[in-house]
């Protein structure tokens, strides 16, 4: 699941780096329609998360037949959103585009890129759907296998489109989406065949994902449904962060848009052991075991935390190595080291808040709860640290940076807080 997450973040960075040398205006039309993306992707993240709360629940309690029917509800769900971001993309792509630019050469070329690139969306969103079924029945592997092909397609597609290799047209910006749209269906392709293949359990008929009662419908919604807002919450949070840091200056987006594409990298694979740990846990609270949750949960912590200490420990001696790529000026490539300096001492912090909000909270069934953690810390003490030091009292960069770094210590103290509790394990598929 880790090396899931890690191709998953090298796709995302994919056709910025290849389209590098077309221009800055190809690249932030690229960036600007991403961030459309990254709010789908976001919401979808929040919709799966919550069929995952009950198919790892399912799968624990060896309940084959509504583990399918998630399934389902899953799918109608993540389709009828796709549904409506790829209207709006191809009937308001200048909307969008306005939003983050008023340039309009760079609203020109994100047009063109989003009226295709948004095709990709509802492909995306069927994949990560029966990507969240098959990592809770442990098939993990398929959606790895998947997820690299679909990089390896991705890369050659965008080499022979963009640049008009073996005989094709140079196609530029309008290669990449549509090299984006066909790793994304040869993705889903995979994991198709996959499914009906090897006859997986996720191999149903139509009627067996698409019947089911009024009841189940409305227990699904009630634990989804805070997933999905926490989600959302959670994207317009981090896109205000990224706002903010743009009016501070243009040193300052060009310093923080470094270190996230280097942090996210450095997340992965404590998100990837993070959901990994609630597929276990969902699993044992679904079968009833509730003790052992709560001791598997406790020994995964402390792993969690010893290893996400050895990595940050590793990467404070080799982070300027991770600059090397990058052709800046002195002063952007000093403050870049100082926050990846931060970065590397809230790594633990960040990784167990997700530990902790994401795999155990939520897969144990205590959705309610683990929505208000992550979106009063961030709405609460986040985002109004980050407006006043940023826009208010105009602190250097670093300071901004631990302003916002400062919801993570509140999450964690909350969330330390309600594991010990123990009142997170709930049983949403008793019946």
């Amino acid at each position: 699941m880790a090396l899931k997450e890690l191709i998953a973040a090298f796709i995302n960075l994919l056709d910025t780096v290849m389209l590098g040398p077309l221009g800055t205006d190809i690249i932030a039309a690229v960036g600007i329609a991403n961030q459309w993306y990254f709010l789908f992707t976001v919401v979808v993240f929040g919709m799966c998360g919550g069929a995952g709360v009950f198919a790892s629940q399912y799968w624990g309690a060896g309940d084959i037949k509504n583990m399918r029917k998630v399934l389902g509800i899953n799918l109608m769900l993540v389709a009828g959103l796709s549904a409506l971001f790829i209207l709006i993309s191809v009937f308001a792509p200048q909307l969008i585009m306005a939003v983050f630019s008023e340039e309009k050469a760079v609203i020109g070329y994100g047009v063109k890129y989003l009226r295709i690139v948004c095709f990709s969306y509802v492909l995306s969103g069927i994949t990560a759907a029966y990507d969240m079924s098959l990592c809770c029945s442990e098939k993990a592997n398929i959606s790895f296998a998947a997820r690299f092909i679909g990089l390896i397609v991705n890369l050659a597609a965008n080499w022979i489109l963009i640049y008009g290799k073996l005989g094709a047209p140079i196609l530029g910006i309008e290669g990449a989406a549509i090299a984006t749209v066909i790793a994304r269906g040869t993705e889903l392709l995979v994991i198709l065949g996959a499914v009906y293949g090897k006859k997986l359990i996720q191999a149903a008929a139509f009627s067996e994902m698409f019947t089911f009662e009024k009841g189940m419908l409305k227990k699904y919604f009630k634990a989804a449904l805070p997933v999905t807002l926490n989600e959302s919450a959670w994207a317009l949070g981090t896109i205000t962060y990224s706002w903010v840091f743009s009016q501070v200056s243009t040193e300052a987006l060009v310093v923080i848009t470094i270190v996230q594409n280097i942090e996210r990298l450095l997340l992965v694979f404590f998100h990837g052991g993070g959901n990994a740990a609630g597929i276990l846990v969902g699993k044992l609270v679904g079968s009833g075991d509730f003790d052992n949750a709560y001791k598997v949960s406790k020994r995964l912590c402390i792993l969690n935390t010893v290893f996400s200490i050895a990595v940050a420990g590793v990467f404070i001696v080799i982070r300027p190595l991770v600059l090397i790529p990058y052709n800046v000026e002195p002063e952007i490539l000093e403050k870049t080291l100082n926050i990846l300096f931060l970065t590397a001492l809230i790594m633990t912090v960040k990784a167990l808040t997700f530990f902790f909000i994401v795999g155990v909270f939520r897969n144990g069934g205590d959705t309610n709860f683990a929505a208000l953690i992550d979106i009063s810390s961030m709405w609460i003490i986040g985002v109004p640290c980050v407006l006043l030091a940023g826009l208010v009292f105009e602190l250097p960069l670093e300071w901004i940076y631990v302003m916002m770094m400062s919801e993570e210590v509140a999450k964690l103290a909350l969330s330390i807080w309600r594991f010990k509790s123990k009142k997170w394990i709930k049983n949403l598929v008793k019946t």
